[in-house]
């Protein structure tokens, strides 16, 4: 049965809302099943209690509220940092295969990490929110600075090469740096990706940037579809697209680094997890953003219990696992070219 393209655009909306709701019930019935099952599980009275009572001291407490809960949070806002992160990068530079960690701003974040710890030893947690920015930053300009022609500008092809030839670069050089000065105890946590230290002071000071970050995303959703349109088209609507490409790639590094400064390198999030909300929403970011985010959230929520309780792999193996397949068939459709 073939469906006129006017009637389904019209049904575009209410499609979005109930993916919308869907995603909403998803996260909050995979956060019951995070906190709920694992070793050991609680019953559902148990686990109410404890929620409802938080500071009672109890070995159920210690479990969930102190482990389970600031992890599985942590999981939400860091999923939901990468897939909107990825979002943003598709849009800003009009690439389907743009993302942070393509890029290098997570290989760049994660480096200046390991140059801290080579400083200080020891770490706050503000501190290594600021190392990792500063970290994404320089390779978000190294990218960028790489990939402009004088007379052609930004190209797409440059762009995903000079990232790709960047974030191999950092990465080495981190990983020798870790091996020359023995940091490995230090980072290794960060390096292999995973929520195993996350804990109640970590969410107090980096939430708050990955939250702020989303807010404006979605403040500022009209402005990224307009900037994600052909360059003399968003120059004819009235867009300073300088200028909102660099509020956009300072948005995106806040929220690769406060992601990378929260669980470490975890890359492909954002590469594969917008083409799923596009292809509900259209082009308008305005449901672009809040279904990447929540897309993001519920699927970093499901990895890191699998990873936990039952693939016994550290978490960034089994996205890799997991998204390897999942970029074959998207290609394979041809997701990944312009229509």
């Amino acid at each position: 049965m073939l469906i006129h393209p006017s009637l389904a655009q019209k049904n575009k909306p209410n499609l979005f809302w109930l993916v919308f709701f869907t995603l909403c019930l998803s996260i909050l019935s995979g956060l019951y099943i995070y906190l709920r099952f694992g070793l050991p599980s609680y019953s559902h009275q148990t686990l109410l209690n404890t929620l409802l009572h938080p500071f009672q001291e109890s070995p159920a407490q210690n479990i969930l509220i102190d482990l389970r809960l600031p992890r599985g949070l942590a999981a939400l806002l860091v999923g939901a940092a990468l897939a909107a992160s990825g979002a943003v990068m598709q849009g800003m530079t009009r690439n389907a295969i743009a993302d942070p960690g393509l890029l290098g701003i997570n290989s760049g974040a994660g480096l200046a990490l390991i140059c801290g710890y080579a400083l200080f030893k020891s770490m706050h947690y503000s501190t290594i929110l600021f190392m990792s920015l500063l970290g994404a930053l320089l390779a978000a300009l190294l990218v960028f600075a790489l990939s402009y022609h004088p007379r052609k500008g930004f190209e797409q092809l440059r762009l995903v090469l000079s990232g790709a030839m960047t974030a191999t670069l950092l990465t080495a050089i981190g990983q020798g740096m870790t091996i020359y000065l023995n940091l490995t105890n230090a980072v290794i946590g960060w390096q292999a990706g995973g929520l195993i230290g996350t804990n109640w002071k970590m969410l107090q000071i980096i939430a708050p940037f990955i939250l702020v970050g989303l807010l404006l995303l979605q403040l500022f959703a009209h402005q990224l579809t307009v900037l994600s349109l052909n360059e003399t088209v968003a120059k004819g609507l009235g867009q300073k697209t300088t200028a909102m490409t660099l509020f956009f790639m300072s948005l995106v590094l806040l929220l690769s680094a406060a992601a990378v400064a929260l669980v470490g390198s975890i890359a492909l999030v954002g590469l594969i997890i917008p083409h799923f909300a596009k292809s509900v929403s259209g082009k308008d970011y305005r449901r672009i953003l809040p279904l990447t985010s929540l897309l993001g959230a519920f699927f970093l929520l499901l990895c890191d219990f699998a990873a936990l309780h039952l693939a016994g792999l550290p978490l960034s193996a089994l996205i890799s696992l997991i998204v390897l397949p999942v970029f074959l068939w998207l290609m394979r459709k041809g997701a990944f070219y312009e229509k």
